[in-house]
């Protein structure tokens, strides 16, 4: 039988979502803005099978292939979504999927973002949906569904902007500027690579049990707004600011919730206490951010780049760097995996 294959970009939160409204649609409470990121990617081949049962096959970074085991929220969010399109395309065919992704996984670089948004879309394109594969907002709908919100802002490219909602059809993935808008630069400082302790799903159904949780609902607002003008003015100071501003409010939730999330390590701080350095003394104009995890994005613009780099060299903690500039989002390819 024929196979389809896809590829999808991980994607870099400048405002987080944390916390969600509804757990079995996975909507968020607040709307998030993100990046695509062009060498952070998942590549997936699937294949329909006239055969028992499925085949899936993942090969976590620097590791081999080994079958998908169903033993975790993760992996039982995978298999619901299959069956769900299945069903959705009234098929009993079984489908043989592989899996890769040439990055770190569970360690705050979004590589759950980036493999569920290429299975998804593979799988809407084999089993004929291709509709739902075409209209990227229907796209973005499909993609949440398996479990990752942050997924959905895969399924564009360049700057896009998670729209909340309330329900099912007004929680979707919108474009606020296509990759070649701004040559914004993120720099991932691989500071731990090891799996995080404290998944982000059951970090989402915490995030309510802060005392500061609904201050922080109410006040990135404001950040929201703010973001998504910088985008478009291109002001690299003002998407900083907010960007900083509402990494230390996410974490701020993680750590106050019942129980406690720490994410950030000694390496963690240490680069924080560099880039302001960086800023109030020399005028580096770069600024960090996190996701659930350990390792700091460095988001400034392609001019500076370099000096960034150079600085983290200097920093023991950084093991190695990673360089991401916008791209497209996931989108179907010719090479394939089996």
């Amino acid at each position: 039988m024929n196979k389809i294959s896809v590829i999808s970009p991980a994607n870099i939160a400048f405002i987080k979502y944390w916390g969600r409204a509804d757990h079995k649609l996975f909507i968020p409470r607040n709307d998030s803005i993100s990046v695509t990121t062009d060498k952070c990617l998942t590549k997936a081949t699937i294949q329909l099978i006239d055969e028992a049962k499925d085949d899936i096959n993942i090969k976590f970074y620097g590791k081999d292939y080994q079958k998908l085991v169903v033993n975790s929220e993760k992996t039982d969010a995978l298999v619901n979504q299959i069956n769900r399109i299945r069903q959705l395309a009234k098929s009993k065919l079984k489908v043989k999927i592989y899996s890769e992704n040439n990055f770190p996984a569970d360690a705050g670089i979004a590589a759950s973002a980036s493999s569920f948004s290429a299975i998804t879309a593979g799988l809407l394109l084999i089993f004929s949906l291709k509709d739902k594969f075409k209209d990227k907002e229907e796209l973005s709908r499909q993609i949440r569904l398996c479990g990752s919100s942050s997924a959905v802002r895969s399924a564009m490219g360049g700057f896009v902007k998670l729209k909340a909602g309330n329900n099912h059809q007004s929680c979707h993935a919108v474009q606020i500027a296509p990759e070649n808008h701004w040559d914004l630069v993120d720099i991932v400082a691989v500071v731990d690579p090891e799996k995080k302790k404290v998944s982000s799903s059951l970090g989402h159904e915490l995030a309510d049990t802060s005392p500061y949780y609904e201050t922080r609902i109410k006040e990135m607002q404001q950040r929201i707004k703010q973001c998504e003008e910088a985008i478009l003015q291109k002001d690299i100071e003002k998407l900083g600011d907010a960007t900083e501003k509402d990494a230390i409010s996410m974490h701020a939730i993680m750590m106050t919730s019942n129980p406690p999330g720490f994410y950030w390590s000694a390496g963690s701080m240490v680069i924080i206490h560099a880039v302001r350095n960086w800023r109030e003394e020399e005028g580096l104009q770069v600024y960090y951010t996190f996701d659930a995890g350990a390792n700091p994005h460095l988001i400034c613009e392609a001019k500076d780049k370099e000096i960034v780099k150079q600085k983290l060299k200097t920093i023991p903690f950084v093991k190695w760097t990673i360089e991401n500039h916008p791209c497209q989002g996931v989108h179907q390819i010719d090479e394939h995996l089996f």
